[in-house]
């Protein structure tokens, strides 16, 4: 049972807005949305309702925010067709929004800090929002709004890194201080290798590839000496135990399996380097593996996406489960890996699957039946892309460019 806040006597309740939840009122509205909450915070009425797919007329606004592709999935499953309300949809779930903007009336891109009214109650056009109604045929070009001002709670927005694979840093400019992203306040400290603390308790990080080879060639800046001295300057420094959480993508398009068990292996003789420490500290490395996705408006968004391997056979191999294992250091494999069926699910939400599409892939039991619905959208240069009518807001627009020009998927990774 959700608990609706109580109305402000300084905003009006003569318009009836409300959240549209996805999980029929149990577990999504403003409450638990971020920036959903901002957004409400802002408005000049009071959002006091919450409505599912089923009683979503029965407002005059629903808002919903798209925060991963599994929220997407969830709403062209929940309407067939557009709601008699006026629906508006924002999140950073939103940009491969080509085969469902005409279940919307509304599609909000980017920050909507200080212009929330604008946004939620005017019909005028904004450069940033893409209206159904005025362009049916999609003909227009939009800009990913960028932050104004930090929402209470935040450090900072965007990141200076330069990741190839990454959606974050491609449509983010950086603001504010040192990088903190905010989930209701809490502030979660960036996944950068460098920055990972010598103290004990948990952290996450990310390395996002095996090799030193992969992760040069993806943009990310982190060699094999690096992983050994940042672990052992921890060492040196710590009695307790130190929980790091590592993120590390595989599957890129010249990664094999055959390749993928000689990085392993190699990661183990790096981690065998790091020498204990004076005062008996201990890490836990625990690796959590994400199958590389093409995602939009990156420079890697026209790459292929793997999906005749299942990773999860061979890093759980009995062989490479456990990485590394000492009485300074251990390093092991998460089990949650995902398959090929949900990799082609996000794939096919990225590149335009139609919503008859994305309905029948929900349902698919097997990758072979999602494929016999969607087809070839995994293949390098499939499908439809978004960043011929989306862009990003100021000065990170020439940066993005920048990446587009320099990223050659044909290049020699060594």
């Amino acid at each position: 049972m959700i608990v609706q806040p109580q109305p402000s006597l300084f905003k009006r309740s003569d318009i009836i807005i409300a959240v549209l939840s996805l999980a029929d009122g149990r577990n999504r509205s403003h409450q638990f949305t971020y920036g959903l909450d901002a957004v409400c915070d802002e408005l000049s009425v009071n959002v006091m309702r919450t409505v599912t797919p089923k009683t979503i007329d029965d407002c005059d606004i629903a808002l919903c925010s798209l925060c991963s592709p599994n929220d997407t999935m969830a709403l062209v499953c929940a309407l067939d067709h557009r709601p008699k309300s006026k629906l508006i949809i924002g999140g950073h779930g939103v940009y491969p929004f080509r085969s469902w903007r005409q279940i919307t009336h509304r599609i909000a891109f980017g920050r909507v800090e200080d212009a929330v009214d604008d946004c939620v109650l005017s019909d005028a056009a904004l450069p940033w929002c893409y209206d159904y109604d005025r362009d049916p045929d999609l003909t227009g070009r939009y800009v990913i709004r960028q932050a104004r001002r930090l929402l209470r709670g935040e450090q900072s927005v965007g990141c200076n890194g330069a990741c190839k694979f990454c959606q974050y840093g491609a449509t983010r400019r950086r603001f504010g201080g040192a990088y903190g992203n905010s989930n209701r306040g809490s502030v979660v400290l960036e996944d950068r290798w460098e920055n990972a603390k010598a103290q004990p308790g948990a952290q996450t990080t990310a390395l996002d590839g095996l090799s030193e080879a992969t992760r040069k060639r993806v943009g990310k800046p982190v060699d094999d000496a690096q992983i050994i001295d940042k672990l052992s300057w921890c060492l040196n420094r710590v009695s307790g135990i130190i929980r790091l959480k590592v993120f590390m993508i595989v599957g890129y398009p010249w990664e094999t399996a055959e390749s993928v068990k000689h990085d392993l292996l190699h990661l183990r003789d790096v981690l065998g380097r790091v020498r204990p420490g004076p005062q008996c500290g201990r890490i836990m490395m625990l690796v959590t593996w994400t199958p590389f996705s093409p995602e939009p408006l990156t420079a890697m968004e026209d790459e292929p996406a793997n999906i005749s391997t299942n990773w999860r056979d061979i890093i759980l191999h009995d062989d490479y489960r456990c990485i590394y294992d000492s009485d300074h250091l251990n390093a092991f494999s998460l089990p949650q890996i995902p398959g090929p069926l949900t990799l082609y699910k996000r794939v096919a939400i990225n590149r335009g699957a139609t919503v008859d599409q994305l309905r029948g892939i929900a349902g698919a039991k097997t990758i072979n039946d999602a494929v016999a619905i969607g087809g070839d959208l995994h293949e390098a240069g499939a499908g439809l892309r978004v960043s011929n009518v989306l862009h990003c807001e100021g000065p990170i627009t020439s940066n993005a460019g920048e990446r587009f020009k320099t990223y050659n998927r044909n290049a020699d990774p060594k």
